[in-house]
């Protein structure tokens, strides 16, 4: 950053200086915030005297008739307190990556009977959660506290424990891998200086004053042969890069895929190299009136294959074909081994980061030449960063390969489409490599093929207007040619060409019945789009949205954390369109016309995808990344074109609510990686990472 200021030129000195010095109060402003509100509990405790009650309490493990040597749950009650309690202290040996619940009910002077407090949670890892602070009315009369495991495991009571208080006959009593050692209240609770929370809060500040308007990161242009620039991409591209690693690995689920369901691609190579397509058969379920009414299999005991296509007694992978022929069946060929699923979503996700960049690197050169530099940065920022993105990559699983690799050639050929734009060299066989990736879109998720119709504004006139025939050909000859491979696949598999198999999945939704309807596709736009997101007030905060609907039929649906264009405000310059439309199309040269008809493709394009998943499919989390895309270009192109066109007051504004935006951007891009609506999520699978992001939101 301060390399990009020195490019500003003018009062690069005074200005560098006034940052550093605004950089400096930020520093001490953050440091102070981490003592007196990050550890606001540690100064609230600084005059307490400790009261141990360990000797107090009795134990019983288990309840509701459980035997004890059966039981996980340890019930802890105090009697007799009669005194002021502001916090309390649990000794406890939890192994780094276990958790333990406890909920703690008490009677106090406002209250005759107990009453329970929220559940805490003390993770091994953190021994600053084993501390709750407590705000009874007046006095404390009793606490009854019941602890467990969180998932698995158990309590040891240690023999360290003095005897006393109603424990005289308890031994140790061997629950699982925890030792409870004691209780205290009123304790001094340590300092405890988050460095992660004080960072983040630093770089938030900072972003703020490098964002500012007199900073002179907008007066350095956007320059491609420019050696510190490029330098600085290349860092960001790589930082990026390594995020996705970082998420893929976060999910200790996801990275050893224990479910048989998941391993489909691994089954289709071996049966690939077998000389087949099928993965497996069962003729018997031919015999039923509706092979697809899971409901019905289940309820009878027929065992089935869930998730897998069924079609005349043979079970196939309806999953796009093109991850297979990308990353499975080479591996299995060559070393015999099976490629897991979560590398398979982190390479198409690092394909994505270097196409996002390569991509707005043309668009800027062919739209936004003047463009600050820093806008270019933005845009790529802001697309990697959409929240259906970091969903896929922070839960890395099957489902997620098809959909991660369908935007890695969505990105890939829209940019090597603009690239064979703005070059005269090589010009046809970047429109063919182009072209290539689009249609390799058909292998992974079909239905993004809607993205092709970018075609139209961007060759559109060269083809019919000025008869260009071999671009045409480059353009067409690599639809043609991957769409024959892939009508002969389903040939293979379902007597069709043009049948790619979803309908024939086990799943909990009979699709060969499904049908078409409007209420659906309209509800399931509504909902992709315009569906808020649902916040709490406590972590992970961003919360699934229970879906209501009125449509009376079966709307299947899982859970959703707000619509794309709802939940991210970097979208809502999208609604400036219909104002701007004639400044649009008047834009530099001619190439507003250009702009005008990519951003209507760009935006028709989800609400496309949104209504046929909706209908086809249904309404799911992971669905969004099929039309996020196209938004995300439309919302990035559009931002570039305001601050390329804005002046003066309208220029300020703008930037102000930009800043706003991209904070809340990044927060909810944060919020999704630990969001809990499914049960493959960090909290259960990610411990270390939820409760050390947990920790940033405690006093």
């Amino acid at each position: 950053m301060i390399q990009i200021l020195k490019e500003s030129g003018g009062t690069g000195s005074g200005r560098q200086k006034s940052i550093l010095r605004r950089l400096l109060i930020l520093a001490a402003a953050v440091f102070l915030f981490e003592i007196l509100i990050g550890n606001y509990s540690s100064v609230r405790s600084l005059f307490y005297r400790k009261t141990d009650l360990t000797d107090r309490m009795k134990l019983t493990w288990g309840g509701d008739g459980e035997a004890e040597e059966d039981s996980e749950k340890l019930t802890l009650e105090i009697d007799g307190l009669d005194m002021r309690i502001d916090n309390l202290y649990f000794d406890l040996d939890v192994p780094e990556n276990e958790v333990v619940s406890i909920e703690i009910s008490l009677v106090d002077e406002g209250n005759r009977y107990p009453y329970p407090l929220p559940v805490m949670e003390a993770a091994g890892r953190y021994p600053s959660s084993f501390h709750t602070n407590l705000y009874p009315y007046g006095k404390v009369h009793s606490l009854i506290i019941e602890m467990e495991p969180a998932e698995g495991g158990g309590l040891v009571l240690s023999e360290d424990v003095p005897a006393g208080g109603g424990m005289e006959n308890e031994t140790r009593t061997e629950q699982g891998g925890f030792v409870l050692r004691g209780i205290e209240a009123n304790v001094r609770r340590p300092f405890d200086f988050v460095i992660p929370r004080m960072l983040l809060l630093f770089g938030a500040g900072a972003f703020w004053i490098f964002s500012g308007e007199k900073s002179g990161i907008y007066r350095v242009r956007f320059n491609p042969k420019s050696r510190r620039q490029n330098l600085v991409t290349a860092g960001c591209l790589g930082l990026f890069v390594l995020i996705g690693l970082v998420l893929v690995l976060s999910n200790r689920a996801c990275v050893e895929s224990p479910w048989g369901h998941h391993q489909q691609y691994r089954q289709l190579a071996a049966a690939i190299l077998d000389g087949h397509v099928w993965v497996g058969q069962q003729p018997e379920l031919m015999e039923l009136e509706n092979p697809y009414d899971t409901s019905y299999l289940l309820s009878n005991n027929i065992p089935y294959l869930a998730d897998y296509a069924y079609y005349e007694g043979k079970y196939y992978v309806y999953f796009g074909i093109v991850p297979e022929l990308l990353f499975y069946l080479p591996c299995l060929a060559l070393t015999g081994k099976a490629f897991p699923n979560f590398l398979a979503v982190w390479f198409c996700f690092a394909g994505f980061v270097v196409s996002v960049f390569g991509l707005y690197r043309e668009a800027v050169k062919r739209w936004f030449p003047r463009i600050p530099y820093v806008f270019y940065l933005m845009a790529a920022g802001v697309t990697l960063t959409f929240g259906s993105f970091i969903y896929l990559a922070a839960r890395p699983d099957l489902y997620h390969v098809p959909l991660m690799a369908a935007n890695m050639f969505t990105a890939a050929g829209i940019w090597l489409w603009l690239c064979g734009l703005n070059r005269e060299k090589k010009r046809l066989w970047l429109l063919f490599a182009g072209s290539l990736c689009m249609a390799l879109v058909a292998g992974c998720r079909p239905q993004m093929l809607a993205f092709s119709i970018l075609a139209l504004p961007l060759f559109g006139r060269r083809i019919f207007g000025e008869k260009r025939f071999r671009e045409a050909a480059a353009l067409l000859i690599p639809y043609a040619a991957v769409a024959a491979g892939i009508m002969g696949y389903n040939a293979l598999r379902f007597s069709s060409p043009i049948d790619f198999g979803a309908a024939y999945s086990l799943t909990n939704n009979d699709m060969t019945h499904r049908g078409t309807n409007l209420s659906r596709i309209l509800y399931g736009i509504y909902a992709f789009f315009f569906q808020p997101p649902h916040y709490e007030g406590a972590f992970p905060f961003l919360v699934s949205n229970d879906l209501q609907h009125t449509y009376m039929g079966k709307m299947v649906s899982e859970f959703l954390y707000g619509g794309i264009l709802a939940s991210q405000t970097v979208c809502w310059c999208l609604a400036l369109l219909p104002v701007c439309r004639r400044r649009i199309i008047g834009w530099k040269n001619g190439g507003g016309r250009e702009l005008w008809w990519i951003f209507l493709c760009a935006v028709t394009a989800p609400l496309i995808i949104g209504g046929f998943d909706a209908n086809a499919a249904g309404i799911l989390q992971r669905y969004t990344a099929d039309a996020a895309f196209g938004v995300a270009l439309a919302s990035c192109l559009m931002m570039l074109w305001l601050f390329g066109s804005a002046q003066g007051m309208a220029q300020r504004v703008g930037l102000v609510f930009l800043r706003a935006a991209l904070l809340q951007h990044a927060l909810y891009a944060f919020l999704i990686v630990f969001a809990c609506g499914d049960s493959v999520n960090l909290k259960n699978y990610g411990r270390i990472l939820y409760y050390g992001a947990k920790r940033l939101f405690q006093m």
